[in-house]
C-alpha cells in the first residue's frame, strides 16, 4: 500500500512537470489490500474510505512511521473486480 502511495506521489510530480494527464493504475490479488477488519493508518485509505490524501506513514520494516509521502492532492478511488481473485483501480490525475 506504501508503494501504490509512492506510485501516486510520482504521478502527481509528474503533472506538476507538465504531463497534461498522468494515472496510477493498481491490480492486486491478496483481500488484504482491499477487505479486512484493519481500518487504521495506512489501511483506512485503501479499506475505509477509498481516497488517498495528504501525509502517508510507512506503517512497516526500518523507518516504520518516520517515512512520510506528503500528497498535495486527494485521491478518490474505488476497488474493481477483474476476476475472482483479482481487484484494480486507477487514479487518474487531470491537469492542475
Amino acid at each position: 500500500m506504501y508503494s501504490f502511495t509512492k506510485d501516486i506521489k510520482f504521478m502527481e510530480e509528474l503533472n506538476d512537470r507538465g504531463f497534461n494527464k498522468t494515472a496510477c493504475v493498481v491490480l492486486v490479488s491478496d483481500k488484504p489490500f482491499y477487505e479486512g477488519k484493519v481500518n487504521k493508518g495506512i489501511y483506512k485509505y485503501f479499506i475505509g474510505e477509498f481516497t488517498v490524501y495528504g501525509d502517508v506513514y510507512k506503517p512497516t520494516g526500518a523507518r516504520k512511521g518516520i517515512d512520510v509521502i506528503s500528497l498535495s492532492r486527494r485521491h478518490e478511488f474505488q476497488w474493481t473486480d477483474l476476476n475472482n481473485s483479482r481487484k484494480y483501480f486507477v487514479i487518474e490525475i487531470p491537469e492542475k
